[in-house]
């Protein structure tokens, strides 16, 4: 068994311990207040919303999800799922959305509703937690705001070359 810790200043404090084969996938939820695809200064982020961790044989033949966990996010939209047991390279995981808890914040936003996480031991990190790219659910009516702010982006316009 590893002891997980959190460094503060020169000492370390103890706060548990895990096995070696254990991971911990991190992320984020939030509302897309502008339907634009992307997290925006008027992006929110959305607290009590369900995602889970899927993971597949990398060699089956009906892509079965094998095993999962679930998880919440907390007020600042974030989340945190433990894989218990991890299987390294035999597997193929992702994060995907569950639901929303946020009326007329609850379509998931395709592209962006999962999110593929690394979790195979040796891949050059050196720790057992693994950052998954934020997800997103799409807002019904975007804000009055969005308009000038995706204009303001110049995202209308093509380059020149």
């Amino acid at each position: 068994m590893m002891a997980a810790a959190i460094a503060g200043g020169m000492s370390n404090v103890v706060v548990g311990a895990v096995r070696q084969d254990d991971f911990f996938v991190e992320g984020s939820v939030y509302c897309d207040t502008c339907r634009a695809g992307f997290v925006t200064n008027v992006t929110t982020p959305i607290a009590g919303a369900r995602v889970r961790l899927e993971c597949r044989h990398f060699m089956s033949a009906s892509g079965a999800v094998e095993r999962s966990a679930e998880g919440v996010t907390d007020a600042a939209g974030k989340y945190r799922v433990e894989l218990v047991d991890n299987r390294g390279s035999e597997e193929v995981c992702a994060v995907a959305l569950v639901s929303s808890p946020v009326p007329g914040c609850a379509e998931k936003e395709a592209g962006r509703d999962r999110a593929t996480v690394e979790l195979m031991q040796g891949a050059g990190l050196a720790t057992t937690v693994r950052r998954a790219n934020p997800l997103g659910f799409l807002k019904t009516q975007p804000l009055p705001i969005c308009g000038q702010l995706l204009s303001s982006l110049a995202l209308g316009t093509a380059p020149s070359y």
